[in-house]
């Protein structure tokens, strides 16, 4: 799964070129994202690439009332089944995304006295991007949910799942609703960091 990531650098477009001179969102970079947060996404539409803020917490286009009605856990989808959820089937065929991130969270240990790991992939850009889903509501807010699969061995031991991260060669098919094998197989690195809060943020939550 991934409930909490970090969104460190904003300006992908620096190192990957498909982006060419898009400006990412405007969005305050953070080491400590939580669901229902807004944070960065890009998809296409009529073959142009579109950066824009979206909630972490993904609503289908079709539920009707306020976000905050809606009551499931859709903050993260399995890429294994979601092309047949109702909630995911849409927005499978025709509404893929990519979000940025420099890295993410795993808690092992027992409740109550849990270990938080920050886990990133080997390469040479700071920055990766999770596959993700999203959804335009009649209002025009944008919901996003990143989707996950099941966790590389290496990093099989801090969580049996983990989120579906794209190389750099994948990101375009998936945009492009294409079907495929997706996701970072290995060359994954992780280490323990400090316990935090909800509310903690700064690049001291990552430090060994």
């Amino acid at each position: 799964m991934c409930g909490r990531f970090a969104q460190a650098k904003l300006d992908w477009p620096s190192y990957f070129e498909l982006f060419g001179d898009m400006e990412p969102p405007n969005l305050p970079v953070s080491f400590n994202i939580k669901p229902t947060q807004d944070i960065a996404m890009a998809y296409i539409r009529d073959g142009e690439i579109i950066a824009l803020p979206a909630r972490w917490w993904f609503v289908p286009h079709w539920h009707r009332g306020s976000v905050k009605d809606w009551k499931a856990t859709t903050f993260n989808a399995k890429i294994e089944t979601a092309y047949e959820k109702p909630t995911f089937r849409t927005a499978w065929q025709h509404n893929r995304c990519i979000i940025p991130a420099t890295g993410y969270y795993e808690w092992t240990g027992p409740k109550g006295s849990k270990q938080p790991h920050y886990i990133t992939v080997e390469q040479n850009a700071p920055v990766f991007f999770f596959a993700g889903l999203y959804s335009t509501l009649g209002d025009g807010l944008q919901t996003t949910t990143i989707m996950t699969t099941q966790a590389a061995p290496e990093i099989a031991g801090l969580h049996h799942r983990m989120p579906v991260i794209l190389p750099a060669e994948q990101i375009a098919p998936w945009m492009a609703c294409e079907d495929g094998d997706y996701g970072w197989t290995d060359g994954f690195k992780h280490h323990p960091v400090k316990p935090f809060g909800i509310k903690d943020d700064g690049a001291e939550l990552i430090i060994p």
